[in-house]
């Protein structure tokens, strides 16, 4: 009885292994490249309410800045590679990843018709009262 689930978790962890495989094997275009460039659900207004609802500040008086995000919308809109490119310090690069990771999927870009893995960079404003 062992045997079979030992089997079953290989084959389940194999699918996992190769699915993530393809997904990295695939190119990622740059923003610059992409004929239609990848856009969060409902707009880029409705991406910034997301992140000022859900971005948690630091209790740091008048702190003003930008964190500088990237990540990579993958052809099912997901994000993945979320990394903080600059940030202002304080935990606001840590902060800023976990908000993109809550983030709901996105549109995903176009390159020749086709939808593309693409890398996204984006900043996000910081300004505690």
């Amino acid at each position: 009885m062992k045997q079979i689930f030992y089997i079953l978790l290989l084959i389940v962890f194999g699918t996992f292994q190769i699915q993530a495989q393809n997904i990295s094997e695939e190119p990622v275009i740059e923003m610059k490249d992409a004929d239609t460039q990848p856009v969060f659900y409902a707009g880029i207004d409705a991406l910034y309410d997301f992140i000022e609802q859900n971005f948690k500040k630091p209790n740091v008086p008048e702190l003003i800045g930008k964190v500088f995000v990237t990540f990579i919308v993958e052809k099912d809109g997901t994000l993945t590679d979320i990394a903080t490119t600059r940030d202002i310090g304080f935990g606001t690069g840590a902060e800023a990843e976990r908000i993109m990771q809550l983030s709901p999927k996105w549109i995903p870009g176009r390159k020749d018709g086709k939808v593309v893995r693409v890398k996204y960079y984006l900043p996000i404003p910081i300004h505690t009262n």
